[in-house]
C-alpha cells in the first residue's frame, strides 16, 4: 500500500459544541482541498448533542421528543442521527491527490482495523460487523442501523463512520462510544460492556495507529491562522444556528 508522505495531526485538548465540531470538520475538508493537505483529528462533545446525516429529514428528528432539549447539527455525512456525548470522534480528510486508497470503501477498513488494533491490545474484542442490514425503513439513530463496516463488540455497534466527497477529496469521520449517553441508554459503549477495560491515553494511541498505518511521516500542530478565522465564520454564520435545542436545520 502507497503511504501519504505526511500527516497532519490537531490535538483538540478542551471539548467543543457541536457547531464548533463540524465547523472545524468543514474547514479541514476545505483544506484538504486548496492545500493539499491531509488531517487527522481527534475531538469530544462539551455537552450531550445531536447531529443529523446531511440528507437526514428534520421532521423525523423533531418527530422524536425525547431529544427536544439537546442542541442539534447537521454534519456533512450522511446516515441517521448520532447522539454524540460520552464519545471519542474522529475525522480524517485526505486530497483528491492522494493515492492511499482506491476505493472509498477501502479508507472505512483502514482506519478501523487500527481501531481494532489499539483496542484489541487492551484486551476490547472489537470486531467488523461483515455484512449490511438493509431495511424498508431506517431507525432514527444512525447506531440501530448495521453497516458491514461498524465495529461492534458483544453484538453492539461501537464505531461507526461516515464520509463526505467534495471535489475528489474526503472526509471521513467517527464515533467511538465510551459509555451509554442518558440521553440515549440504548446505545452501549466500550466501557459498559467490558468494565474495568482500561481507556487511558486511548486517544494518543489511536491516532498514533492510524496515523502509523497511513503516512511516511506525522506532524502535530493546531489549526492555521487562516483555518482558525474560516471556523469562526463558518460556527458563526452557518453552524451556530443549527445549535438551537430541538432545531436543526439543512
Amino acid at each position: 500500500m502507497r503511504k501519504l508522505s505526511q500527516l497532519r495531526i490537531i490535538p483538540d485538548d478542551e471539548p467543543q459544541s457541536g457547531a464548533w465540531n463540524m465547523a472545524v470538520d468543514e474547514v479541514l475538508l476545505e483544506s484538504a482541498i486548496a492545500r493539499d493537505v491531509a488531517t487527522l483529528r481527534f475531538y469530544r462533545w462539551r455537552e450531550p448533542t445531536a447531529s443529523l446525516g446531511y440528507f437526514q429529514r428534520e421532521a423525523d428528528f423533531l418527530a422524536e421528543t425525547r431529544f427536544a432539549n439537546l442542541p442539534a447539527v447537521r454534519r456533512l455525512s450522511g446516515g441517521g442521527t448520532l447522539i454524540h456525548d460520552r464519545e471519542l470522534t474522529y475525522s480524517l480528510t485526505l486530497p483528491a491527490s492522494q493515492r492511499l486508497v482506491e476505493r472509498p470503501m477501502e479508507l472505512y477498513e483502514l482506519v478501523h482495523n487500527a481501531f481494532i488494533e489499539v483496542l484489541g491490545r487492551r484486551g476490547i474484542a472489537v470486531r467488523q460487523r461483515g455484512a449490511t442490514v438493509h431495511r424498508k425503513d431506517q431507525p432514527l439513530l444512525c447506531f440501530a442501523r448495521e453497516d458491514k463496516h461498524d465495529l461492534v463488540l458483544l453484538g453492539h455497534k461501537v464505531l461507526g463512520s461516515a464520509q463526505r466527497r467534495r471535489r475528489g477529496a474526503f472526509l471521513q469521520h467517527g464515533g467511538l462510544v465510551l459509555a451509554a449517553s442518558p440521553a440515549a441508554p440504548e446505545v452501549p459503549g466500550i466501557g459498559d460492556l467490558c468494565p474495568g477495560s482500561g481507556l487511558s491515553n486511548l486517544e494518543a494511541e489511536l491516532a498514533s495507529q492510524v496515523a502509523s498505518s497511513m503516512s511516511e511521516s506525522v506532524v502535530r500542530e493546531g489549526l492555521s491562522v487562516e483555518e482558525y478565522s474560516q471556523v469562526v465564520l463558518r460556527f458563526s454564520e452557518t453552524y451556530s444556528s443549527l445549535a438551537r435545542p430541538g432545531r436543526p436545520s439543512a
